[in-house]
């Protein structure tokens, strides 16, 4: 049930207790007992609020009432027990009181077990606590589901309607508890932050290295398809510097055919002195007579030519 349909349900009464000329004390009890009485009334904070309810303060006879309708307005089954000096509640009003108390103890740390229901509503077998909590699932005051099954037995309630009103020294002990809950969830965001911060420096860090590590392996792979292992990153020039290495110490050309034939001249190779087609100066010579080889493979026609190859190297 919405607070609507509520308060609609409570104006007739709110009319009567502010139209009315001089009502009487026993016209308001009356009134009271009337509106508490009602089917779908269950906000009452607008009918206490009258100045004709509230002149109930101050009457010995009638104050009881007064008191009875805070009960309705805020108030569960075990306050009205206590006092006893409140006037006694007729069939209707005690089955409403007891609906009502069912709206506020999902907000106390009780569990909602059958035994803890049947002493908070002074309900003695489970017959009647199970017909009140369903009279007050069909009137729309709350959403629950009985288990009987269970051990212990319990009704679990989802929701409730909004149909209590706040005490009048409740509201500074609310304020402290949503004060403490704000604390608690800035706590919380100030984590998550944090939290969030720091994975987002350690991502960086690693992409950073990441990229690092990648332009060392791109550098190393060009210099392998350039022809050579060129130098890691820091490391520069490298691969030049063992490819002038190879070259005077070892007289090994660095790779093309250019570069052999310029060593090959350098080395004094092919240089002729003028004289038998031998070689210069300061060059070794060796004579090889091809005739005698001819004439072992059987070639006699004619006179041997005899032909000299030359091999030379520096001394």
């Amino acid at each position: 049930m919405d607070q609507t349909k509520a308060l609609t349900a409570l104006q007739p009464f709110v009319h009567l207790a502010m139209t009315t000329k001089d009502p009487s004390p026993r016209f308001v009890a009356d009134l009271i007992t009337r509106a508490t009485s009602s089917p779908n009334t269950y906000v009452f904070t607008e009918l206490l609020q009258t100045p004709a309810v509230q002149s109930l303060r101050e009457s010995k006879e009638f104050q009881a009432h007064f008191k009875q309708l805070e009960q309705f307005a805020w108030g569960t089954w075990a306050d009205y027990q206590t006092d006893p000096n409140l006037p006694p509640l007729n069939d209707v009003q005690t089955l409403k009181l007891r609906q009502l108390t069912l709206l506020s103890l999902p907000a106390t740390p009780m569990p909602t077990t059958y035994d803890n229901l049947m002493k908070e509503l002074s309900i003695s077998s489970v017959p009647e606590l199970e017909t009140l909590i369903t009279s007050a699932i069909y009137s729309s005051l709350l959403t629950a589901r009985l288990s009987p099954a269970s051990t212990p037995p319990t009704v679990h309630i989802s929701s409730v309607a909004p149909l209590r009103d706040l005490r009048p020294a409740s509201l500074p002990e609310m304020l402290k508890i949503l004060q403490t809950w704000e604390s608690r969830c800035a706590s919380i965001v100030s984590e998550l932050e944090q939290q969030v911060a720091a994975i987002k420096t350690e991502a960086t860090t690693r992409r950073t290295k990441d990229i690092a590590r990648q332009e060392i392996v791109d550098h190393a792979v060009q210099n392998i398809e350039g022809g050579g292992v060129g130098p890691a990153k820091g490391q520069p020039g490298g691969g030049k510097a063992r490819d002038t290495e190879t070259r005077k110490g070892k007289g090994v050309a660095s790779g093309n055919k250019r570069d052999l034939q310029e060593q090959q001249g350098s080395d004094g190779y092919g240089e002729d002195d003028g004289e038998d087609g031998g070689v210069g100066v300061g060059v070794a010579k060796m004579e090889v007579d091809e005739g005698s080889g001819s004439a072992i493979m059987g070639k006699s026609e004619g006179p041997l030519r005899a032909s000299k190859r030359v091999f030379g190297k520096k001394g």
